[in-house]
């Protein structure tokens, strides 16, 4: 594994960190983690303080179906920052492959989402068991990240 890379094993995103951006909009500089178990059971049992990750750019590609399904996207519904989802559409492997390559990006300042999230909030067809385009839309991604990252370190002053 590299060194700049660190996987967090059962570990869940429990929210975004935000903060003014240029021109009074919100951006997202990270993530407040907690253990999947503790996520997961907040209503039956003591709390436990989560765990934050500040980070210039976060990538989300959670999916669409479990209880963190497009996480990311339903947040900023809440937060006000996204109008509303479009609602992913049946299956059309075809259809969704090249939609959600091509439109993988960042959308809302801070925030790249790619995969079966995306397909939320375009209103995309679902792709189905075809990991291909799954994969290539990690590549474009990442391509976007590293076109907004030195933005993103100037902004949250690393």
């Amino acid at each position: 594994m590299l060194p700049n890379v660190k996987l967090f094993n059962a570990t869940a995103v429990e929210d975004l960190i935000t903060r003014q951006g240029e021109g009074n909009t919100l951006r997202v500089a990270g993530v407040v983690t907690n253990w999947t178990l503790v996520s997961m059971h907040h209503d039956d049992q003591s709390c436990m303080d989560p765990n934050t990750i500040n980070a210039p750019l976060v990538i989300s590609t959670t999916g669409h179906d479990g209880p963190f399904g497009a996480f990311s996207v339903k947040r900023l519904v809440s937060m006000k920052q996204l109008d509303k989802l479009g609602g992913m559409r049946g299956l059309d492997m075809q259809t969704a492959e090249d939609a959600i390559v091509k439109n993988t990006r960042e959308i809302v300042p801070g925030l790249i989402v790619g995969g079966m999230e995306l397909s939320e909030v375009d209103g995309a067809n679902r792709m189905g068991p075809t990991f291909g385009a799954m994969a290539l839309s990690g590549v474009k991604a990442a391509e976007e990240a590293m076109a907004v990252v030195d933005s993103r370190k100037k902004e949250n002053q690393y």
